[in-house]
C-alpha cells in the first residue's frame, strides 16, 4: 500500500493507524528524514513533478493514497495528473484521492476548482478509485489569526462544516481497505460560521480572539502589501469567498459511515490533540 506526501500531517497519521494494523506500507515523499519509522513501512523519495520518481514509487502497489501536492492552483492538477498517470502504468487496483469539498469548476475557491480538474485526470485513468472530498480543516484556524486574535477575511456570515484532520485521516485509512469506488464528502459535525468558530478558540485557547468581516477589495489590498504572490492573495480570498458562498455548509455521514464513530467536534479535537493549540497560546493564556 503506497502512501503518497508522507510527511504530511492526514498522510503521516494514516501512515500510523495502518502500521497498527499491520500492514506492509510504502510510504512515499520529497522530504524522507521527516517521515515516522513505522514497522514493515518502506520510506522512499518521490516527488509528483519527477515522473520517473513516481513510476519507482507506484511499482508493485495495489493500493494508494494520492494526497494533494503543493503548488500554484493549475500547476497543481498537473502534478496530480502525473500521479494518477504513473498509477495507471502500475494498474494499481484501488486510488484513493484526498480532494475537497466543494469541488468544482464554478467554486469561488482556486484550489477547489483544481481539485476538480483533478479528480478528471483521475477519472480519466479508468482505474478503480475512491475520492474524498475533505471540508477546510478545524486546525487550519489555529494559524490564521492575527497577534492581536483577528481573522479577516470576506467570508461574511457563511458557514463550513469544518472537520478534524484526525477524522480525516481514519475515513482515509478505512477507505483504503474498503472495495474502491464512490465520492464522500468528509466533514465535522456541525456547520459553524468564522464568528461562532473564533468565539469557540477563544472558551478553548483562553484568549479574547474574533473575526471581522471585510470587503474583497480591502482584503486584497492588505495582503498585497505584505507582498504576497497575487494567486496566493487569491487563495487566501477564495477560501473566505467559498464559506461566504456556503460551498462547505453541508455536513456529511461518512465519518460515522467509515469508522463507526461520530466526527470530533472542535472542543474534542483540541481536547485530543492540545498541542495543536500552540499558535493560539500566550503568555496570557491561561489554558
Amino acid at each position: 500500500m503506497l502512501i503518497t506526501g508522507a510527511s504530511g500531517r492526514v498522510a503521516r497519521r494514516a501512515a500510523e493507524l495502518l502500521a497498527i494494523e499491520g500492514r506492509a506500507l510504502r510510504l512515499m515523499t520529497r522530504t524522507p528524514e521527516r517521515v515516522p519509522r513505522l514497522a514493515r513501512a518502506e520510506v522512499v523519495y518521490g516527488d509528483f513533478a519527477e515522473p520517473a520518481s513516481l513510476d519507482v514509487a507506484f511499482a508493485g502497489v495495489t493500493t494508494a493514497l494520492v494526497v494533494s501536492g503543493s503548488a500554484e492552483p493549475g500547476k497543481r492538477a498537473l502534478l496530480h495528473r502525473n500521479a494518477f498517470e504513473a498509477a495507471e502504468r502500475a494498474r494499481v487496483q484501488h486510488v484513493v484521492y484526498l480532494s475537497l469539498q466543494g469541488s468544482s469548476p464554478e467554486s469561488k475557491y482556486p484550489y477547489s476548482r483544481d481539485h476538480a480538474l483533478s479528480e478528471q485526470y483521475l477519472a480519466a485513468t479508468r482505474l478503480p478509485f475512491t475520492v474524498l472530498r475533505n471540508a477546510f480543516y478545524m486546525d487550519m484556524f489555529l494559524d490564521m489569526f492575527d497577534a492581536t486574535g483577528v481573522i479577516r477575511g470576506p467570508a461574511k456570515q457563511g458557514r463550513g462544516a469544518f472537520v478534524s484532520r484526525e477524522d480525516c485521516a481514519r475515513v482515509a485509512t478505512a477507505v483504503l481497505n474498503a472495495p474502491p469506488g464512490g465520492i464522500y464528502d468528509v466533514t465535522g459535525p456541525q456547520a459553524l460560521s468564522l464568528t461562532d468558530v473564533a468565539r469557540s478558540l477563544s472558551v478553548i485557547a483562553g484568549r479574547n480572539l474574533h473575526y471581522e468581516d471585510e470587503s474583497i477589495k480591502a482584503g486584497r489590498e492588505w495582503r498585497t502589501k505584505l507582498g504576497e504572490p497575487a494567486w496566493q492573495v487569491e487563495l487566501s480570498l477564495g477560501w473566505h469567498e467559498a464559506i461566504a458562498a456556503g460551498e462547505l455548509e453541508r455536513t456529511s455521514d461518512a465519518v460515522l459511515r467509515f469508522t463507526g464513530k461520530r466526527p470530533l467536534d472542535m472542543e474534542n479535537y483540541l481536547a485530543a490533540f492540545p498541542g495543536l493549540l500552540r499558535p493560539l497560546q500566550s503568555p496570557g493564556s491561561t489554558s
